[in-house]
């Protein structure tokens, strides 16, 4: 397995040397030119990998943030929803107990006008 700190070791010594001949001077070859390049790219990576992960942390925290609202909203939605479903059941009871003194009413109707047929068919 290929090792960093064995390679930013080298790299930087590496780029230590080129930096050393360029503040003496002296010209430096395309090689060693190549060696501050890849330097600098190495720097600006972990510059940019900081970055990543500042920027992942902050839209996780936010997500986070978004997850909890959302969470609270169904936790409202789902208090809301059952007092809706009690109100239908009270219409529901209520509905219900109108229907059956509705019933009870029929029924009682329906006996008393048969009992006033009947005691008719027998008086007549």
């Amino acid at each position: 397995m290929f090792d960093d700190k064995f390679f930013d070791n080298w790299l930087d010594s590496q780029a230590q040397k080129v930096m050393e001949q360029v503040a003496n001077g002296q010209i430096i070859s395309p090689v060693q030119m190549m060696i501050l390049l890849l330097k600098a790219q190495t720097n600006h990576f972990a510059h940019l990998d900081i970055d990543l992960r500042n920027e992942m942390k902050l839209l996780r925290e936010d997500m986070d943030k978004r997850f909890e609202q959302v969470d609270r909203r169904f936790e409202q939605m789902q208090v809301e929803t059952a007092k809706r479903f009690e109100q239908v059941d009270k219409r529901f009871d209520q509905l219900t107990a109108r229907m059956e003194h509705f019933m009870i009413g029929s029924f009682a109707t329906t006996l008393t006008v048969g009992g006033i047929v009947i005691a008719a068919i027998k008086f007549l």
